[in-house]
């Protein structure tokens, strides 16, 4: 049985007997279901030799639907982290870490609506990660990063003049190049930024780069840790060749060209 079917089965049988009073109308938990599994789909990444999968799933909603999503909160996180898990093994897709979920009120929202933002965050025993989406259509511009890996693999040409992130390992070693080919460029751990990164220490939308002239300008978007460029906290900061931009845990350098 596919993933997807499973999921009516696995939800009624977690509510049966109380399914039909606390959602017999507004949002259902199907339909959180679905949504979470379309999330993991379009937001993997590429890093190095693996597809990664979102595993922390926040899911915002008016503030009726979340008093009856409360009822069962502890239940329909298990089923759900059980759903991603049995998704991720049927593509083969890797995970970062366990499945986190959680149900937020969005008060803009009414009944029956809702969003879910997808984002990557690595267990305690997991080396955070850095990765990239594949570009559609075999076109390096269709995205506004692309690891060298990923280009490769492909056959792409890449622009030796297009600016590069060298990711660092937790040595301080280089082991991935992203080409930075076009602006602006968002970083953090959800699912569709540009330049995705698994460290729970980073923000969703932790950082956005974008040029300005005939510069590249970091700008910090209001992060819970900071963006630090060479040792300093840095609100907004003009690059130049060789800076060590950190992000929590993660650390890259900032190079011009693949010249330099």
């Amino acid at each position: 049985m596919g993933v997807a079917k499973s999921i009516e089965q696995r939800l009624e049988g977690l509510v049966e007997g109380f399914f039909t009073r606390v959602f017999r109308s507004g949002l259902q938990p199907i339909e959180v279901g679905r949504r979470i599994l379309r999330e993991m789909g379009e937001g993997k990444t590429l890093s190095v030799n693996k597809v990664y999968a979102p595993n922390d799933f926040r899911v915002l909603m008016g503030a009726e639907d979340h008093e009856r999503f409360m009822q069962m909160e502890a239940g329909l996180q298990k089923e759900f982290s059980e759903l991603v898990i049995d998704n991720a093994k049927q593509n083969r897709w890797n995970l970062m870490g366990m499945p986190e979920i959680s149900f937020d009120i969005d008060e803009s929202m009414g009944r029956g609506e809702f969003k879910v933002e997808a984002s990557f965050a690595a267990s305690e025993n997991e080396q955070p990660q850095v990765a990239t989406h594949a570009p559609s259509a075999n076109d390096p511009s269709s995205t506004g990063a692309i690891s060298t890996n990923t280009a490769d693999k492909l056959g792409l040409a890449q622009d030796s003049s297009d600016p590069q992130l060298i990711v660092l390992d937790g040595d301080g070693k280089p082991i991935e190049k992203i080409s930075l080919t076009r602006d602006p460029i968002v970083i953090g751990r959800l699912s569709s930024n540009d330049v995705v990164l698994s460290d729970a220490n980073v923000s969703r939308r932790h950082a956005e780069m974008r040029r300005e002239g005939g510069s590249w300008t970091i700008r910090d978007l209001g992060s819970t840790n900071g963006t630090v460029v060479n040792g300093k906290l840095a609100g907004q900061h003009t690059l130049t060749d060789g800076d060590k931009i950190a992000f929590g845990t993660s650390e890259l350098i900032f190079r011009l060209s693949k010249g330099n």
